[in-house]
């Protein structure tokens, strides 16, 4: 991973969170039952473009780079054309199975029936994300991040505009229908095909952004290709090449979005009636807030992977474990930070985001809140092995905690009789047992063991002092304050109080404070008050 990887991987990381951002707004303007119509007309878009797509500009940006780093730029030529056409013929494929099978999907698959309008405005998005990532494969291929890391910004921020703008028309559009067919759903369903328009606009948007790229990068290039070497390769070559290099990718992001579309499927059938506004509290509310806390610390850990290999590349195997190690600190004292914070302020965050209230909000974000400590590792753990070349682990343990999810929400389901709930204790469940598998993995791979006492005991430790203090200052300030008022007074006295415990204690080394938004201050600050 060089530093124009990492970069990109840090912009996707930005890209999740305005994603999350994006389906916050949409359960503003359409509620929480537009949210789950969305999400189940998502996730079909989602499960069959992994299928389609999935890692497509990744791997024939290593296919076009080797090819290119040999001198056959002919070859070059003929695997990007074979790119474009295969694979608008499949996302074409994708787009007209979608949108002929609409209803069988919905109705069948996740019986959430009103998801089907949107799910047919949605289906064009298959056929444009399949031309925009051959584009950005060829943009790889020369070497450039950079339209990949500004498209995918580009793409959210786009999205989201827009998407409110038709949103807001399309609403009051459906609450005429709602009025006339003396059906409320209607209002959330336009408001979620304003969505869809919205995504289908801005993909077009940034094909058009990378098109212009693409020509002017072709005619700057194409004086030095005329008297190039080339070898001609056939199609079905290029084909086969391209599927089997992006095959464990297109595996990987297929079960990294599965266990939402599990969720649906379980509540669809485990439930008398599909409790339609507690999932969209569930997907809209509480998922987006650990989503988005733990893409934010993911985003800063992700250079030290990048470390790690350059330590291996060096020959300095001990500069590149104290790397790794300092990343898995990093992840834990932000990640128990933030789920004791979540767990301690649940019910003013749940004031912030749910203004007409929803206790079950507020039980998700106290019973839940360690969901961000497991995926904050479990996303280190699965980037550091892919790095590594083990795709086929993170697979098997992707796999493994789907299944385990499936399970565990229908025993506690069954038990405990917590409705909801029991898809929040079956993804702690499944997300614990996946960072436990690709830790093991991980620390074997790179043959060392974890410093318990400095990398958990004492984060913790400081972290239940400070989630203490959080609790108190909640007590005595909400009865005088606004819910956004307390959060921030107690987060920021409280996370002061946590880094000053955590300095005293002499939990952070030089090298680990460089590498962390703020640390070299932070060491800075130690020195002065003599603690190191």
């Amino acid at each position: 991973m060089n530093r124009s990887e990492t970069k990109r991987r840090q912009a996707e990381e930005i890209t999740n969170i305005l994603g999350f951002v994006t389906l916050l707004v949409i359960g503003r303007l359409t509620g929480d039952n537009g949210v789950t119509y969305y999400l189940a007309a998502a996730e079909a878009y989602m499960l069959l473009w992994s299928v389609i797509g999935g890692g497509l500009s990744d791997a024939l940006g290593r296919l076009l780079r080797s090819r290119r780093n040999k001198g056959q730029y002919y070859n070059v030529k003929q695997m990007r054309r074979t790119a474009m056409i295969f694979h608008a013929a499949a996302g074409l494929a994708g787009s007209l199975c979608l949108f002929f099978c609409t209803n069988g999907i919905v109705e069948t698959v996740f019986r959430v029936p009103y998801s089907a309008l949107i799910l047919m405005a949605l289906s064009p998005l298959v056929l444009l994300r399949s031309v925009s990532s051959v584009l950005l494969g060829y943009f790889q291929g020369e070497g450039s991040d950079f339209p990949t890391v500004i498209s995918g910004i580009l793409r959210q921020i786009i999205k989201l505009a827009l998407g409110i703008v038709f949103a807001l028309v399309l609403g009051s559009y459906g609450e005429k229908v709602s009025v006339l067919l003396m059906q409320n759903e209607y209002t959330a369903v336009y408001g979620g095909m304003g969505f869809a328009i919205g995504s289908n606009l801005a993909e077009i948007l940034v094909i058009l952004f990378l098109a212009v790229i693409y020509r002017g990068m072709c005619s700057r290039n194409r004086k030095a290709k005329q008297d190039a070497a080339y070898s001609a390769e056939p199609v079905p070559a290029c084909i086969k090449y391209m599927e089997a290099g992006r095959w464990q990718q297109g595996a990987l992001e297929l079960l990294k979005y599965l266990p939402l579309g599990l969720g649906l499927f379980f509540i669809g059938r485990v439930f008398e009636e599909t409790p339609i506004l507690e999932y969209g509290a569930y997907a809209g509310k509480y998922l987006i807030l650990c989503g988005a806390a733990s893409s934010l610390v993911v985003a800063f850990a992700v250079p030290l992977i990048a470390k790690v290999f350059a330590g291996f590349r060096k020959g300095e195997p001990p500069f590149a474990r104290m790397n790794f190690q300092s990343g898995v600190h990093i992840c834990l004292v932000h990640g128990i930070f933030l789920a004791v914070f979540t767990a301690v302020m649940s019910e003013q965050l749940t004031m912030l985001l749910c203004p007409e209230g929803n206790e079950t909000v507020g039980q998700m974000l106290s019973g839940g809140s360690f969901l961000i400590v497991f995926m904050i590792l479990a996303s280190y753990f699965s980037r550091f092995l892919q790095t590594a070349g083990k795709k086929i682990f993170v697979l098997g343990a992707l796999g493994a905690a789907d299944a385990v999810f499936l399970i565990s929400a229908t025993i506690t389901s069954a038990v405990g009789r917590v409705g909801i709930l029991s898809l929040v204790y079956g993804g702690i469940i499944s997300m614990f047992v996946l960072c436990v598998v690709l830790g093991t993995l991980s620390y074997r791979q790179i043959r060392m063991r974890i410093d318990w006492l400095n990398v958990l005991m004492i984060p913790a430790g400081t972290c239940c002092a400070a989630g203490a203090l959080c609790k108190l200052l909640e007590h005595f300030l909400s009865p005088h304050m606004d819910a956004l008022v307390v959060l921030l007074v107690a987060g920021a006295v409280s996370g002061i109080v946590y880094w000053i415990l955590l300095l005293l204690f002499r939990n952070f080394t030089e090298q680990e404070a460089g590498a962390i938004a703020g640390g070299r201050l932070i060491y800075a600050l130690g020195q002065m008050l003599h603690v190191y």
